[in-house]
């Protein structure tokens, strides 16, 4: 319900799921750069923490059930 709310109002939000996969070192460090600078909120899936560890300001990790 949140993220409905969230997608019907004008908001800097970025949701990334896997943006990583096929990218080489320096297309994702210039990703990674990009998204440090980015004003907004990300919500991001990724399995590589060295890609968001360093910009991050929270990080929520969801155990397989």
């Amino acid at each position: 319900m949140k993220l409905c709310r969230l997608l019907l109002a004008p908001c800097n939000v970025l949701i990334l799921d896997e943006p990583t996969n096929h990218l080489d070192a320096a297309a994702k460090s210039a990703l990674r750069d990009a998204l440090a600078q980015f004003a907004g909120s990300v919500l991001l899936v990724s399995h590589e923490a060295s890609f968001y560890k360093d910009w991050a300001d929270r990080i929520v990790r969801l155990e397989p059930a």
